[in-house]
């Protein structure tokens, strides 16, 4: 009789093709997702670049200033030499000295200038001069240290002021724009030990001293930063000199000049400028922290960076850096991105599409490997039932005769075995898992056939949660044990009945399934190796393969279960747990 046909599971287009709409939805908000965290990547990188330029920047402006303050106080000694010489040709009195005098001395020490400064009143002028713009040239009125200082050397103490070198009978002021003459940055020395009645003041031009900051200083290694052969993003490199730049301290200019030491760009240049520069540099010396911003300039985008440094003062590092580069990055990875993603989604359309068509084979192929092994067992089940039938006849007949016979102790012994034949197939109903009934019907025709004690408990298994595939797998664990246990009492030695026991059922979250039987015990020496594909505890000459329980141990293994052995005198067990 032909069962109905049933149809086989499949997975839908319809479901799939949803779920790959899901799928581009998912990737296109990844892609904004892509853009904007690759904006800040890139961002990032380029601040991180601007930072490792202001790095080697600062540590440039340190080195440079710490060379820079070695040549300068160079000088400073030279002039305190050129001091003692002078002083040693020149008369004590400073009537006695004529300008003429000077011009002669300061060529043959080799210096610019040479000047004379003596008290008058409360001031302190220049008196004699090879510069005639330094005769009665007042100093009271200068800024910083300068006059104090010249207060302390004519009162022969040793200068103590913040700023310029100091020495025996001797100060150097620090580097700056000429009073007398303010296109030139000079180099001053002022000497006086008391054997004179004024302050001897030799002074030097700085051409040597800036060819030096041009061609090894802080400006050299800003402009091969910007214009040198390695692109290091920085377009322009600016170093504040925050009071000035601020506002927060006045400039010091005459005839048109600004004072050296008062100018708002310490280093470098200063040409790509923002409103908000200034803001910027105060919140930096404030808060002590990087910051920075995007600069519309002449059209295009900047990015500007700022970042403090401690050098004598505060000062801030500004660097202007091309920020379209990085947009244009952007733009390009997108770009690459979007066709990535178009032919992606291709791809997975069609990969799609195959996968279904292979799961729903697959599915198949699974059901009618399980349905064979369930029609198989089945139907070994029916013709079992089929032979006993047939035999029934025979056996009324043979009861019939005997009782006739009055041969009660055969009849006896012959209705046994006919009972317990039959209560055997009786309890195999009980199992309500097809594949499972069927297997433990086929094992137990085979103990009967085999003279063995075979006994079942199996719980109720309707709600565990056993698929097509599991379900068949279980089959073949359980097939394989019942047949290593009914080798082992087959092979065995001892007296009395054969007895293999197939115990079933759920424990906690575990699926757990006992085959135990009554022979020969596994020797300790042997037990860790029975799971060995090809090892066999059995005769060799009986040709066994040895694969049976390495396949259980790998199917057992394949659903994160456990399999455990006992053997004693009395029984081995074999312990088979799987979760559910």
């Amino acid at each position: 009789m032909n069962s109905p046909h049933k149809p086989k599971p499949k997975i839908q287009l319809r479901s799939s093709l949803f779920i790959l709409m899901i799928s581009l939805i998912i990737v296109l908000l990844t892609d904004s997702v892509f853009y904007t965290y690759t904006k800040r990547m890139l961002t990032s990188e380029l601040e991180t670049k601007l930072e490792l330029i202001a790095d080697n920047v600062a540590i440039s402006i340190k080195h440079s200033k710490t060379g820079e303050k070695y040549v300068e106080n160079l000088i400073g000694q030279n002039l305190r030499t050129a001091s003692l010489a002078a002083q040693y040709r020149l008369d004590p009195d400073i009537e006695k000295v004529t300008n003429e005098e000077l011009i002669v001395l300061s060529k043959e020490l080799m210096v610019d200038h040479i000047t004379l400064m003596k008290r008058s009143g409360d001031d302190i002028i220049g008196y004699k001069s090879t510069e005639p713009k330094e005769i009665n040239m007042s100093t009271k009125n200068w800024s910083r240290d300068w006059f104090k200082a010249f207060n302390q050397l004519l009162n022969t103490k040793e200068t103590n002021v913040k700023s310029g070198q100091a020495l025996p009978y001797y100060w150097s002021g620090p580097m700056n724009t000429s009073m007398s003459d303010p296109q030139y940055v000079d180099k001053w020395g002022y000497y006086y030990d008391g054997r004179t009645n004024y302050i001897l003041d030799p002074y030097v031009h700085d051409t040597f001293f800036r060819d030096y900051q041009r061609e090894i200083g802080v400006d050299a290694v800003i402009d091969e930063m910007i214009h040198g052969y390695t692109d290091h993003g920085a377009k322009e490199i600016a170093v504040f000199n925050p009071p000035i730049f601020l506002g927060q301290q006045e400039q010091y200019k005459k005839e048109g000049y600004t004072w050296f030491t008062d100018r708002e760009i310490l280093f470098g240049s200063y040409t790509m400028k923002d409103t908000r520069d200034q803001d910027m540099v105060q919140s930096v010396l404030k808060s002590k922290q990087t910051q920075q911003l995007l600069s519309n300039i002449d059209g295009k985008t900047y990015l500007k960076m700022f970042i403090p440094l401690q050098l004598d003062i505060p000062v801030v590092i500004g660097l202007t850096a091309d920020y379209e580069k990085v947009q244009n990055s952007i733009e390009h990875q997108q770009m690459n991105l979007l066709l990535l993603i178009g032919t992606t989604a291709i791809i997975a359309f069609i990969l799609v599409i195959l996968s279904i068509r292979f799961i729903n084979r697959n599915r198949e192929a699974t059901a009618e490997s399980v349905q064979e092994v369930y029609v198989d067992h089945i139907g070994s089940l029916f013709r079992s039932m089929k032979e006993q039938r047939h035999d029934f006849n025979n056996h009324v007949a043979t009861i019939h005769s005997l009782v006739h016979l009055k041969e009660f102790d055969e009849l006896s012994r012959y209705t046994s075995e006919i009972i317990g034949e039959t209560t055997a197939l009786n309890d195999i109903i009980q199992i309500n898992v097809p594949a499972l009934s069927a297997i433990v019907q086929s094992k137990v025709i085979g103990a009967v056939e085999r003279k063995i004690t075979f006994e079942h408990e199996v719980a109720n298994l309707k709600d565990v949660p056993l698929g097509a595939v599991k379900a068949t797998d279980l089959v073949r664990i359980i097939s394989n044990l019942i047949d290593n246990a009914f080798d082992a009492v087959s092979l065995s030695k001892k007296e009395g009945d054969k007895q293999v026991r197939l115990a079933g059922f759920v424990k906690g979250s575990s699926l757990i399934f006992q085959v135990i039987n009554n022979g020969e015990p596994i020797p300790n020496d042997m037990l860790q190796r029975i799971f060995e594909p090809g090892f066999s505890t059995k005769n060799p000459d009986d040709h066994h393969a040895g694969l049976g329980l390495s396949i259980v141990k790998q199917l057992v293994d394949k659903y994160v279960g456990t399999v455990q052995v006992n053997s004693t005198e009395s029984e081995t067990t074999f312990t088979i747990s799987i979760p559910i």
